[in-house]
């Protein structure tokens, strides 16, 4: 007589499929193939590696991009402050087309304990030479009247960044490369991936000029 199976056991069994495909190690050949598809999602909003990497629907890679562009605004301190919604979205359109634009090339992977680093050379933005000296011109020639309270401050300056910033996009420049290392490491879940300090680093020096 054949035992028929109860739904907990199949649904014991499936998951435990799922897991062995989802748990596979990732190897010294597979660190940097997906360091590169977390930079495409990334900086570029190009998830196709990324998904057929991770075998994950669009929105889960979308995250990636997502929380970069957060975490950079944050840092610029747009995020933060008491700018108009429309000045934000602003920013985030322009740190985009900016992203887009970013030189990062991905190098040779190494063991690293239950994980793996990976060198990454990242040309830091050189076209924002002037822009501070700039701002405090701008905010001198200002008349005091207009600008009585920490928010008036803010808008005036942002926007007036906005403006020397968004002209450069036709002519990007770029300064000497520099390594970032990225570790690539088990999070609480067991799955190896990219610490978010470390993205945070690669901003650093991207856009070191500005931040």
């Amino acid at each position: 007589m054949k035992r028929k199976l109860s739904l907990i056991t199949i649904v014991s069994i499936c998951c435990s499929l799922l897991a062995v495909g989802c748990g596979k190690k990732m190897t010294l050949e597979d660190a940097p193939v997906y360091v590169q598809a977390v930079l495409d999602a990334r900086y570029k909003a190009d998830y196709s590696a990324y998904m057929e990497y991770k075998k994950c629907e669009e929105y889960e890679a979308s995250l990636i991009h997502e929380n970069g562009m957060n975490a950079l605004l944050n840092t610029m301190k747009v995020g933060s402050t008491s700018v108009t919604a429309e000045l934000k979205d602003q920013y985030r359109q322009l740190f985009t087309e900016l992203n887009a634009l970013c030189r990062i090339t991905v190098g040779d992977a190494k063991e690293d304990g239950d994980g793996f680093t990976v060198e990454v050379s990242a040309e830091p933005f050189a076209m924002f030479d002037g822009i501070s000296q700039s701002l405090i011109d701008a905010l001198g020639a200002e008349d005091p009247a207009t600008l009585t309270n920490s928010e008036q401050v803010n808008q005036f300056l942002y926007e007036k960044m906005y403006q020397l910033i968004t002209p450069r996009l036709s002519s990007p420049k770029y300064g000497d490369p520099e390594t970032v290392t990225l570790h690539i490491q088990p999070n609480g879940d067991k799955v190896q991936t990219i610490s978010e300090e470390d993205l945070n680093a690669l901003d650093a020096v991207i856009y070191a000029a500005l931040l």
